[in-house]
């Protein structure tokens, strides 16, 4: 049986759904943190528990006689102390449960990312490591297609594709590409002990993203590039709240350090077959 952690969350519900299209769905089993709101996988027969990451002994309980667990780490919103505490009540929690193997979401491109906000995940892949599980780990950004392509959409609207991104390039792969890369690895064997590093297939630059916007909205869209006091003038101005104004600063700050900036070969190796094009990725998401 496979446990995956986070069901109700759109990365939880694309892995669990590839999964559930290839195995009898009596070996699939989502946790949440409220059940009611898994009716779609519960209605293709996926086996519902509840857990809370904040709550180990529920983790324990859900994650009985599961034979893989995966520990969906895409909580970004959550406080890096916080989210460090919680997956490692996750990660003695499946092995206090016995499981066979353990499979981890982290963060792409980990050892080159100056973000604060995930300063939590290396010590966390240094907690699974040194579990006695045997383990995979995933390194890979769900959303970070969708925080690309927020350039675009606001692009469209404005005509302008106006960032603090310099001249740095960025490689964020379809989120449908990485549930089902997730997805292929736990029902698969041989992945145990591996560090897989999933991005998308092509490095883009903020130009191809404003030609994108171009395409998208018939406009001559044109990149921008500004400093940071500019560019928090500006999103300010369009109602973005501080705290978030910080947080894309410091994104933007770890792009232009190079961070997500080379491909990897690893997500065609688990997808089996050419992953979409990174434009395309983000194509999708500013569509989404």
């Amino acid at each position: 049986m496979i446990v995956i952690t986070g069901g109700n969350g759109e990365f939880g519900r694309l892995v669990a759904g590839h999964l559930l299209d290839h195995l009898p769905a009596g070996k699939v089993t989502v946790t949440v943190r409220e059940p009611r709101k898994a009716g779609p996988l519960k209605d293709r027969g996926a086996d519902v528990r509840h857990a809370d990451f904040d709550e180990p002994a529920t983790l324990v309980r859900a994650f009985k006689d599961a034979d893989t667990v995966l520990i969906n780490g895409t909580n970004y919103g959550t406080a890096p102390a916080r989210r460090a505490q919680q997956h490692a009540a996750a990660i003695t929690a499946a092995a206090e449960s016995g499981a066979g193997r353990l499979v981890i979401t982290t963060w792409q491109d980990l050892d080159h990312c100056p973000m604060p906000e995930v300063s939590d995940y290396p010590a966390t892949e240094t907690r699974a490591r040194a579990a006695r599980t045997p383990v995979t780990i995933m390194r890979l950004t769900s959303d970070l297609a969708a925080l690309v392509a927020r350039d675009v959409r606001w692009a469209v609207a404005a005509g302008t594709l106006t960032a603090p991104a310099g001249q740095a390039r960025i490689t964020p792969a379809a989120v449908t590409d990485l549930a089902e890369a997730t997805a292929n690895v736990l029902r698969e064997a041989g992945h145990e002990g591996v560090t897989y590093e999933l991005t998308g297939p092509d490095p883009v630059s903020w130009d191809d993203l404003a030609a994108l916007a171009s395409s998208i909205s018939d406009k001559n869209v044109r990149y921008q590039p500004v400093e940071d006091r500019e560019y928090r003038e500006h999103v300010t101005a369009l109602g973005v709240p501080e705290a978030v104004v910080g947080m894309l600063l410091d994104y933007y700050a770890a792009v232009r350090s190079g961070w997500a900036s080379s491909p990897a070969s690893d997500l065609a190796q688990l997808l089996h077959r050419a992953p979409a094009s990174t434009i395309e990725a983000l194509r999708q998401a500013a569509a989404a």
